[in-house]
């Protein structure tokens, strides 16, 4: 079993299946709990939306840094190439599929209404339009990278360019996770959001510091 001409264990092999596995019934539990609190109009709307923000947040998190280490050659020898760059590949789609969950159900939410606009047009929501639109913005960006991680025909410079945009992302979505949600001021979130950002900032760093000693651009596969 090879992918790119390299041998792939049966171990690594478990474990893609098991993430597999794992992010599908998450995806499945909560748009199932998504579906009842639509049906039944209630409160645990909004608890829905939320949770969906953290999940994405923390996978956005996930495979930012995932994808900042593997461009640092971080992962050299620990994880196998095909393995490195399927984790970072299907960590942002399920960050966007919660996402999606969590700006999907916002509609739902009969505290602080949301329209079909405001959700779908960066800026245009009634409740304070600029940090919502971040947080709209954030995953237009990340589909824009996602989708175009398959399309070597950009040409290397453009390519990579677009994926220099998955730091403006991880921005945004940390601007308005922290000054939007209402849970911003519990500590588990103020340590989430720090950790994050600090362990971003922190591989950022390391990366351009060590780039002399690999020509692999940044976020470049």
């Amino acid at each position: 079993m090879s992918s790119n001409g390299k041998e792939l264990t049966w171990s690594e092999v478990g474990l893609f299946a098991l993430g597999t596995l794992a992010g599908a019934f998450l995806g499945i539990l909560v748009l199932s709990r998504m579906a009842a609190a639509m049906a039944a109009q209630a409160p645990g709307f909004w608890f829905v939306s939320r949770a969906g923000g953290i999940v994405a947040y923390l996978l956005f998190w996930f495979s930012t840094a995932w994808g900042v280490m593997l461009s640092a050659k971080g992962l050299k020898g620990l994880v196998s190439k095909p393995v490195s760059y399927a984790v970072h590949n299907i960590t942002s789609w399920l960050a966007l599929g919660f996402a999606a969950v969590h700006a999907v159900t916002l509609l739902g939410d009969r505290v602080v209404p949301f329209s079909g606009t405001g959700v779908l047009i960066p800026f245009a929501a009634d409740y304070r339009p600029f940090l919502t639109g971040l947080g709209t913005l954030s995953l237009y960006l990340g589909v824009l990278v996602s989708v175009t991680f398959y399309w070597k025909r950009l040409g290397h410079r453009i390519w990579q360019a677009i994926h220099m945009l998955s730091y403006l992302m991880f921005v945004a979505v940390t601007i308005h996770g922290v000054m939007l949600g209402t849970d911003s001021g519990t500590w588990v979130m103020r340590m989430i959001y720090l950790m994050a950002a600090g362990s971003v900032v922190f591989l950022t760093v390391y990366r351009i510091l060590t780039a002399g000693a690999s020509p692999t651009p940044v976020l470049a596969k």
